[in-house]
């Protein structure tokens, strides 16, 4: 999971507009009297899956619920889909029952500070991965157990070295961590906790325990392995990494070059930041036919609302996220995402192994609305329990482990809007998916309630429309099941696209709308026919980048996220992004050029650089125009096209003229170019 981005959000939540009703609360230390929940709405709605008919006969569904046992303990209830309420049994049967195959629980090695206070998180240590594996075993359900090897959360931006381990060298860190996870099955073992997979490590692409090295690194995954198959040999042995955009070919070959022992490799996959599915399958089955290893997505999620449940702000929120085309966010969206992230991982084929969602019971201790009753009362409420029972993302106690990040950002969950349980803990129907994907589950009497409209589209002129024309839109049904439906454009009408400028193109949905009446129904797109482009490979659909000088690696063209076509410049660096790229021209005739283009992407930080700089190298004369990234999918549009009276540089005939794109920004900063247009006004 992005922790960092996780993390960075804090405090202040939105006002729900939800209906409410007023319903009982606990009166411990940490619990009001009395709480506002949200209307039972969500809980009722029923999701549709489609059946998944590809998948290994080992295949495991299943969840990362790492956070529960602190949730409990904080005094918030789980109900399942009657409406009973749940003991930690009842829990983990609900999960059985689901559909689930097996749960993961992340373990740290020491989550306190000297005072024995949880850092939070779930407060995360062996004894409470034991605590809930036992209840898990119980239901039928396997174990996996995530290793971080640090003492609080470790992810791409941040693999800290145990308290204990720090005055440690290299080879005394393999042995402590060998000694470490010898120690931690044992006890798992002793306590008859089915542990059938051990992670070693969690989201490592850039180290872990401190080390970065490769070779260092793979020295701790052999030490692990070690401890794996000597407690437990008929476990499997993960190793974990965050992104299926990144460089896995590489790291396979690291762990090929290292003789590092290992059975699973294992990538999250959240859509918001790591691409499409189609990347997803595909990146997977290179290395598992590179390596001969299974593969599984160790974790995914998504939001059935925008809105926030705890007072701690969302990862995932209004001001994060705009709708997507493809997954509505909703309970039907969660069961969408689940699915068709499943059915990406299976079709890689026989190696698939599983696909497990991200903390699905990371709920809100108390429901808090900031317009509702006891507002305060029931945030101070939720404090004190993030503090105690450690059920938030990080108490203050993390502070001196963690004074970066979780000593300025503690808090509640970021996460409670992407839980399969609703702000009051009842269950939702998306957490039957896992059934339902084998099955096949079908909601009765949808009625198609929308149409998402198409993107608007750009092209050269002179340049053939029919590319560019999506053949299916989208549509939501009335339990915001997002559905593809064909469609037939009117040709004669695109005949009469024929000069630069804007236009409006139609087309009628072919296939039978769902509570149709039979009358055909249109969906307009916008088109807009661009000047000739003076830039070589502009759109990006060469599939390289021919015609570009990019200054560094870190950016490149790939099928990452494009605003339209096949290809755009993606970037992402784990240090400091900083490139550019460039081409230069010669004007043949005098005149004014104009320039557009189009971006996307975030974690950038303040202050950072996305702009195009177009120079006359003959005059010195020169103009430019900037972006400010502001999430995934949320499409920025700058320069002077269409708008031709903006940011025009005049040019004369022979004139050398040079166009460069200027990025920089944060660690971690991520991002797509698409759309560089250069014309004559």
């Amino acid at each position: 999971m992005k922790k960092k981005a996780l993390s960075a959000l804090l405090t202040v939540a939105l006002v729900i507009s939800s209906a409410l009703s007023l319903v009982g609360c606990g009166n411990d230390n940490t619990t009001p009297v009395c709480t506002e929940m949200m209307s039972t709405s969500d809980r009722e709605i029923s999701v549709s899956v489609s059946r998944i008919d590809n998948l290994p006969s080992d295949f495991l569904m299943g969840a990362d619920v790492s956070s529960y046992l602190s949730i409990d303990k904080s005094g918030a209830h789980y109900y399942d889909h009657e409406g009973k309420e749940l003991d930690m049994d009842g829990f983990f049967a609900l999960l059985k029952s689901s559909g689930m195959d097996i749960v993961r629980f992340r373990v740290w090695n020491d989550p306190y500070d000297e005072k024995g206070r949880g850092y939070g998180g779930g407060n995360c240590d062996i004894q409470s991965a034991i605590d809930m594996g036992t209840s898990a075993t119980k239901a039928g359900l396997q174990v996996m157990i995530d290793f971080h090897y640090s003492d609080f959360w470790a992810d791409p931006n941040k693999q800290m070295t145990p308290k204990g381990w720090a005055a440690m060298s290299a080879s005394d860190k393999e042995s402590a961590l060998e000694s470490y996870t010898r120690e931690s099955l044992i006890k798992l073992k002793d306590a008859g906790v089915n542990v059938t997979i051990v992670s070693i490590g969690n989201e490592t692409d850039n180290g872990m325990s401190g080390v970065t090295d490769w070779t260092q690194k793979c020295a701790l995954y052999k030490a692990g392995s070690r401890a794996v198959r000597e407690v437990l040999p008929d476990a499997l042995v993960a190793i974990h990494y965050s992104s299926p955009e990144h460089d896995y070919v590489t790291y396979a070959q690291h762990l090929i070059d290292n003789k590092v022992d290992y059975d699973i490799f294992g990538t999250s996959y959240y859509p918001y930041w790591h691409g499409s599915l189609e990347n997803l399958t595909a990146a997977m089955k290179e290395i598992s036919d590179m390596t001969g290893k299974r593969v599984m997505v160790l974790e995914t999620s998504w939001a059935y609302t925008l809105e926030d449940g705890d007072g701690n702000a969302n990862t995932v929120s209004h001001e994060e996220n705009s709708d997507d085309p493809y997954y509505s966010f909703s309970v039907q969206g969660q069961a969408d995402e689940i699915s068709s992230v499943t059915q990406a991982i299976a079709d890689v084929g026989d190696p698939a192994l599983g696909c497990l969602y991200w903390e699905p019971a990371w709920i809100p201790v108390n429901y808090y609305n900031p317009a509702g009753r006891d507002a305060d009362k029931i945030l101070e409420a939720n404090k004190k329990a993030w503090e105690k029972y450690g059920s938030g993302w990080a108490s203050s106690y993390a502070s001196g482990y963690d004074p970066e990040d979780a000593g300025v950002y503690y808090g509640g969950s970021a996460v409670d809007n992407q839980a399969l349980f609703d702000f009051g803990g009842y269950a939702l129907d998306s957490l039957n998916t896992f059934r339902y994907m084998r099955e096949g589950h079908q909601a009765e009497g949808l009625v198609l309630s929308q149409i998402i409209m198409p993107k608007p589209i750009s092209l050269e002129y002179g340049e053939d429309i029919h590319p560019y024309l999506p053949m299916t839109v989208r549509g939501e049904l009335d339990n915001r099941q997002r559905i593809t439906l064909r469609v037939e454009w009117d040709e004669a009408e695109l005949a009469g696209f024929t000069d630069v400028g804007e236009y409006t193109a139609h087309c009628t949905i072919i296939d039978e709308i769902p509570g149709g009446d039979g009358t055909p129904r249109k969906v307009m797109l916008k088109v807009n026919i661009l000047p000739q482009n003076l830039l070589v490979n502009g759109d990006m659909e060469k599939g390289d980048a021919s015609g570009w000088n990019i200054s560094d690696p870190m950016a490149g063209v790939t099928t990452d996220d494009p605003y339209r076509g096949s290809y755009s410049l993606h970037f992402w660096s784990e240090g400091a992004v900083s490139f550019t790229a460039s081409q230069t021209i010669t004007a043949d005739v005098d005149g004014e050029l104009i320039f557009s283009f189009k971006a996307q992407g975030g974690d950038m930080g303040d202050g950072h650089v996305l702009k195009a700089v177009v120079k006359n190298e003959s005059t010195g004369e020169s103009v430019e125009a900037s972006v400010t990234l502001s999430g995934w999918q949320k499409w920025q549009e700058t320069g002077s096209i269409p708008d031709a009276g903006i940011n025009a540089l005049h040019v004369s005939a022979g004139d050398k003229v040079t166009f460069e794109i200027v990025v920089s920004g944060s660690a971690g900063g991520w991002g797509t170019i698409d759309d560089v247009f250069l014309a004559y006004k």
